[in-house]
């Protein structure tokens, strides 16, 4: 039987609705609730989430028989900044080195995010791979590469809006893990807006093989980019 404890929470920002729902480990809704509104084209527009949270977040922790302290947003907005990177890698005889280009891959986008302002990547995904001419939409396993281009998409949301988003739920101690963007989600095969948070949570556990996933530094010795593609198995 699913219990609460093993489920990830969604709050779905839409133009139309906010909805929370509890996806559990089948991928499957074990819980939803949800509100339309008349019009929520401007994230900015945080009373209506405000009202949401106020009106509904101790029911829905009272129905789970569970606290809702972390949660994943999905957020349909215009807001979002779309860019797309490119970076060669010259091998130059060198045998083909992960760490190195998982170094290149580090740079990039720290050169990226000190670049775009006020905006934080919530997504970075490789495009393709363009390797000795040939384009792949995934690395191939060969190690006799002399030279690697990628291009890489960065997606970024606006940080008055991240920030704003985190003080309001953390005035009921929830903690945001992640920020999706629905624009994103709608890129993926079999979509529909009622399997949308179904689909983040797919995309979150590595649906993408594509997707960079990257950690804060720590003690622990792992890799800055968590793996979710082949290529950093």
């Amino acid at each position: 039987m699913t219990k609460p404890k093993d489920c990830n929470f969604f709050l779905s920002i839409g133009v139309n609705d906010i909805k929370f729902e509890a996806i559990d480990r089948n991928n499957e809704i074990f819980f939803s609730k949800n509100d339309f509104v008349d019009n929520l084209s401007n994230t900015r527009n945080f009373e209506i989430l405000e009202k949401f949270l106020k009106n509904n977040i101790f029911d829905i922790e009272k129905e789970l028989s569970n606290y809702v302290e972390n949660i994943n947003l999905v957020i349909d907005h215009n807001d979002f900044l779309f860019a797309n990177l490119s970076m060669k890698y010259n091998f130059d005889g060198i045998s083909f080195n992960l760490n190195r280009l998982n170094s290149s891959l580090i740079e990039l986008k720290k050169y990226f995010q000190n670049t775009i302002g006020n905006f934080e990547i919530t997504h970075m995904v490789i495009n393709k791979f363009i390797v000795d001419g040939k384009v792949y939409s995934q690395l191939i396993e060969t190690s006799n590469y002399n030279k690697i281009c990628i291009e890489i998409k960065f997606i970024c949301l606006n940080r008055s809006i991240v920030k704003n988003l985190k003080d309001i739920l953390s005035k009921y101690q929830i903690f945001v893990k992640n920020i999706i963007c629905f624009k994103y989600l709608q890129e993926f095969e079999n979509f529909t807006n009622s399997k949308s948070t179904i689909i983040a949570q797919k995309v979150l556990n590595g649906l993408n093989q594509n997707e960079i996933f990257y950690t804060k530094k720590s003690s622990k010795k792992h890799s800055f980019f968590e793996k979710f593609f082949n290529f950093f198995n």
